[in-house]
């Protein structure tokens, strides 16, 4: 298959170096000119942290540039497949003046962000193309702009949001489009645990709901995962944060595993060494993405006619982490 992968940063680069070494061919669309540069010059590499070999891919399996030339590259020859790996943030406020080059296209798209209101934005941006939701619990670490490292296998699940979150996700939504299917194909030959799924919505909130207990906590205090369960008084803000998350799920309707707690903990404990990816933005003074994650519980909390005032305090406080350009 023939996909252009937008964002290279951890996930981008381990989706794009799985892929390539599997036969696909793959574009890949950097956030500058340094990084496309790199790629060429030095290739692709994927690490892992236990003693596998690392998979070496060199410069001239694959074609690396600058965002700012994906829409004329893709309108003279377009790909299969739009992978959009960026972050949030990026996604709202930077590709727009690129992917309204080729609004007139019938793109297929998987969107990998966190948080919610990317898919709904980027319909409203390409009226004509074919969205999908996808959500993985893949771990990658970038090591540098051209080596990223295998933290984790977990899984790829692909599917279609559904417009109301609180209706019966039992029922059919249509037979799998043939390119959905070949993209899970592609995904499988590459190595991940990929599958199609009817409940990505479901998905979408589970992960919601575990960022949105996790992610903050650990970029207000500046500790890796696992370090959120070493004090009775971390473990009461993160049950406090999860209480007032579920009580809006509950006010809107959307189902919720009755473990949710448990695995948010078990969470913890299997990613304890690793930085959040929210973390990572305030480290190095990037604005995060906390706008889409507990924003948005915000925003649904507002919309039941309720309050949730601990997100809303986490919110105003990761956001003011980051000292905005005047």
């Amino acid at each position: 298959m023939k996909m252009d992968i937008i964002g290279a940063g951890s996930l981008g680069l381990l989706l794009a170096g799985k892929l390539i070494g599997a036969g696909n061919e793959v574009r890949l669309w950097c956030r500058g000119t340094e990084q496309a540069l790199e790629l060429s010059r030095r290739g692709l590499t994927i690490s892992y942290e236990d003693e596998r070999e690392p998979l070496r891919l060199a410069g001239d399996r694959f074609y690396s540039a600058s965002v700012d030339k994906f829409a004329a590259a893709y309108t003279q020859d377009p790909g299969e497949w739009i992978i959009v790996t960026v972050k949030q943030n990026a996604l709202h406020h930077e590709l727009p003046e690129f992917l309204l080059q080729v609004k007139d296209a019938q793109p297929h798209i998987a969107c990998f962000q966190n948080g919610r209101g990317h898919l709904a934005f980027l319909q409203a941006l390409l009226p004509k193309a074919n969205i999908y939701a996808a959500v993985t619990t893949v771990g990658a670490k970038r090591a540098s702009g051209s080596e990223v490292i295998h933290a984790g296998e977990g899984g790829i699940w692909l599917g279609k949001e559904s417009a109301d979150p609180s209706a019966d996700r039992q029922g059919s939504r249509g037979e799998a489009e043939p390119e959905a299917i070949c993209l899970i194909e592609a995904f499988s030959l590459a190595g991940f645990s990929a599958h199609l799924s009817k409940e990505v919505d479901t998905m979408i909130y589970r992960k919601l709901l575990i960022n949105a207990v996790i992610n903050p906590l650990t970029a207000i205090w500046r500790i890796p995962n696992g370090e959120l369960l070493a004090s009775e008084h971390r473990i009461h803000m993160m049950r406090a944060l999860y209480d007032e998350a579920v009580s809006v799920y509950d006010a809107c309707g959307i189902g919720r595993d009755s473990l949710a707690w448990d695995n948010i903990l078990e969470v913890c404990r299997a990613t304890s060494s690793n930085t959040s990816s929210m973390l990572a933005d305030v480290l190095a003074s990037r604005t995060t993405e906390i706008r889409w994650i507990n924003g948005s519980l915000v925003e649904m909390a507002e919309r039941a006619g309720m309050d949730i005032p601990l997100h809303r305090w986490i919110c105003r406080m990761v956001e003011g982490m980051i000292a905005e350009e005047r």
